[in-house]
């Protein structure tokens, strides 16, 4: 099983970007999840990000989380091999130990997963782990880092690039609201499924990525300058 340290563990803590969608390992803080009782808690986001939505792109109203703990500081290939049943979160909040407890994956109403309450998002490198761990967690079975990326390739893209679709199009901060944000998605689901094979289909092929970050950016530019003239 792999390892790794905080400094690789995370894309951002603490202040997370409203521009970036949803995702695997999304940590969430003042949830309040049925059969836990009534106290607030960190979760973690444990669906894959096809699972957690709709056909029309919209958070299912429950998506799979891990409750999360303050947990020793789990270190060395003993200590991540001999606790499989918990995704080590060293130096969460501050500078305290977490685990999201795999054990105990439940079911959390989408409607209490607001963008501001997320505290923490993964690396890729650390989606790919958390991975690994469910998959080891549930069947025993190790999958390799490489295979898992692969797989993974095409959707951590897709969320990659329209973070950067709404840094682009929206420029100012002050624009990141949830309407905005939501209009947004639909525009660039909708240039994605476009094309002919659609550009979801060539995402499949990694040699597309780059010719397809490109294209998707000018998309973006295209679509802040249609945004602009609206408002005017």
């Amino acid at each position: 099983m792999e390892s790794i340290d905080p400094e690789h563990l995370y894309d951002e803590r603490g202040e997370v970007s409203r521009s970036r969608p949803f995702f695997q390992g999304d940590v969430f803080r003042d949830i309040v999840l049925p059969g836990f009782g009534e106290e607030p808690r960190l979760v973690q986001v444990v669906a894959h990000p096809c699972s957690m939505r709709d056909r029309e792109g919209l958070l299912c109203p429950r998506v799979s989380v891990a409750p999360v703990e303050e947990h020793q500081r789990v270190s060395g290939r003993t200590g991540w091999n001999g606790n499989l049943r918990i995704m080590p979160l060293a130096d969460l909040v501050g500078g305290k130990h977490y685990a999201a407890h795999l054990i105990d994956a439940t079911a959390a109403p989408s409607e209490l997963l607001h963008l501001d309450a997320r505290i923490a998002t993964l690396s890729d490198r650390g989606i790919y782990i958390l991975q690994q761990r469910i998959v080891k967690h549930y069947t025993r079975v190790e999958v390799d880092i490489p295979t898992l990326a692969k797989e993974t390739a095409p959707v951590a893209w897709e969320m990659h690039q329209q973070r950067d679709w709404v840094e682009t199009v929206l420029d100012d901060e002050a624009d990141w609201t949830t309407e905005n944000l939501r209009a947004e998605e639909i525009e660039f689901q909708a240039w994605l499924s476009g094309g002919d094979p659609s550009r979801r289909t060539q995402l499949k092929d990694d040699h597309t990525h780059t010719d397809l970050r490109r294209e998707a950016h000018k998309a973006a530019l295209a679509r802040r300058d249609q945004v602009v003239q609206s408002r005017s």
